[in-house]
């Protein structure tokens, strides 16, 4: 690909294993591709804290990689703001061949990838803190005697992580995702109520789901484009206790500290758990399972799709708030 802009008559190109570039033609080197990834992902944040934590790098090996790139380069890549890292002029042109190099380094793995027949390898899944912890994980035993050839890995994260990047190969996710190249199936609802520990409503006489009578524990700024901070906070401002955990809010809720929006599969038929109102649920939402197209065809990825869909449609009903079923307490 040829070069125009501030890095002119500059030409990269690409191998399986590096990059390299030529100056007028009479001069070249190699650029190591772990460099540019560590590049992408300041880019990405304006901060080599940031990207040192998605990497799972301390910051001054950040530091060390850019350094070494600007060296390579002969031209400084970021500038310090007030903001934090901005681009230069020569830090966009790098951005844009840089992100040319990924796409096509990614689409390369991802052909050749999607070609085993066999039910072995790794599948990398990434999906919220309480589907997770409470669904998921406690079904890896019976995943794992009927694949053990499969390595499954589970992430966990706030924010929706990128298929197209590879930073996970399967995604279960909140809401119907709307990007270009992506394979999706719906698994179903999963609903979001009010509860609290009987202890907490003994003697209270104020209408349940009234929550000005009652100690809230809500979100924080993490968490409040959320539907269920959103449907909180159009109800009341005073919070004796806010997280961004589902988990810790519902450990508080289960002390007696108050009321507090929890998925209704966690807290449904729990003796140390009560819902405010049994005919309202405070949120709805539509659960997805999200995977690239190329590998939508990859034998090791359809079968933990097929298995988490199959266990999803066995618990349909409790995970859309439908069933009371008995339960004991974690």
């Amino acid at each position: 690909m040829t070069c125009r802009g501030p890095l002119a008559p500059r030409q990269f190109c690409m191998s399986a294993m590096h990059s390299c570039s030529t100056f007028g033609g009479t001069l070249f080197f190699m650029l190591e591709w772990s460099d540019l990834r560590v590049f992408l992902a300041v880019s990405a944040s304006s901060s080599f804290t940031a990207a040192a934590k998605a990497l799972h790098l301390d910051q001054t090996t950040v530091g060390r990689r850019i350094a070494s790139l600007e060296s390579t380069l002969g031209t400084k890549l970021f500038r310090r703001g007030r903001d934090g890292l901005a681009l230069t002029a020569e830090g966009h042109e790098v951005l844009r061949l840089a992100r040319e190099m990924e796409e096509a380094a990614l689409q390369l793995e991802r052909r050749v990838g999607g070609r085993d027949r066999a039910a072995q390898g790794s599948v990398r899944m990434a999906t919220f803190e309480t589907f997770a912890r409470r669904f998921l994980a406690p079904r890896t035993p019976e995943f794992r005697r009927k694949h053990p050839e499969i390595e499954w890995t589970l992430v966990t994260s706030a924010r929706n992580v990128s298929l197209t990047r590879r930073e996970a190969d399967v995604a279960v996710r909140l809401g119907k995702p709307t990007q270009a190249g992506l394979v999706i199936r719906k698994l179903g609802t999963y609903a979001y109520a009010l509860y609290a520990s009987p202890s907490y409503l003994t003697g209270r006489t104020a209408p349940r789901p009234d929550l000005a009578a009652h100690d809230v524990l809500g979100f924080d700024e993490d968490l409040s484009s959320i539907p269920e901070a959103v449907w909180l906070s159009e109800r009341t401002r005073r919070y004796v206790l806010r997280s961004n955990s589902f988990y810790v809010l519902e450990r508080a809720a289960m002390a007696g500290a108050g009321v507090a929006v929890l998925p209704c599969f966690l807290a449904d038929g729990r003796e140390d758990l009560v819902r405010l109102d049994p005919t309202e649920d405070v949120s709805a939402r539509e659960l997805w399972i999200v995977m690239h197209a190329e590998l939508a065809t990859h034998v090791r990825i359809r079968t933990v799709v097929d298995f988490v869909m199959r266990q999803f449609a066995s618990s349909r009903d409790a995970l859309a708030g439908k069933v009371r079923r008995p339960r004991s307490s974690p």
